[in-house]
């Protein structure tokens, strides 16, 4: 039995637990810290394992800077067009999707070395970020009420997720979070 072979089946689902368990791992310990035996010992896998679908480190997150950034657009893309669901709600979903693995992590470190291992400056990904959800902004109702108020969707991302990063800093837990843009988003989202 091979190593792709064991608890998952394929080489595929291998893959996705190694991604999963280096972005764990980066998240909680940063680049510096994090360390290849601590994403081998979660992702149930060997280091030699590890290795034959990482060849490096810095391959390994890399391609974790890279899964961080898509899964995180594409589930607050998911909430922001929710079906049935207040625009509100969607919104605060968004944020909530987007916040919950990074709330008490180093967002900020992650950014910084995703620059360095990538070459795309950190707000260039922070951009790309403001892009996605504007983008899924756009596909809300055109009588959203942030419409009404002659608010742009680049506008109305930019400035909560300014809102959304200036958070994190300030309160202690996802609850706290949740609470205070679910202010904000109220206020942008009520005439």
């Amino acid at each position: 039995m091979s190593e792709d072979d064991g608890a998952t089946g394929t080489g595929r689902d291998r893959r996705s637990m190694i991604l999963g368990a280096a972005a764990a791992t980066l998240l909680r310990f940063g680049y510096r810290k994090a360390s290849v035996d601590e994403v081998a010992r979660l992702a149930e896998i060997s280091r030699a394992g590890l290795y034959l679908h990482f060849p490096t480190k810095e391959a390994l997150f890399t391609a974790t800077i890279d899964h961080l950034l898509t899964t995180s657009v594409a589930s607050s893309r998911a909430a922001l067009v929710a079906a049935g669901v207040p625009l509100e709600e969607r919104i605060l979903n968004a944020f909530a999707s987007m916040a919950g693995e990074t709330l008490a992590s180093r967002l900020d470190e992650v950014l910084e070395i995703a620059e360095r291992l990538t070459g795309r400056p950190a707000k260039e990904l922070e951009g790309m970020i403001i892009a996605e959800f504007a983008a899924a902004l756009n596909q809300t109702e055109r009588s959203s009420p942030w419409r009404r108020n002659g608010d742009s969707a680049e506008s109305v991302a930019t400035m909560l997720y300014a809102t959304s990063a200036g958070l994190k800093h300030l309160v202690s837990s996802m609850p706290e979070y949740l609470d205070q843009m679910r202010q904000v988003i109220r206020f942008v989202c009520n005439p």
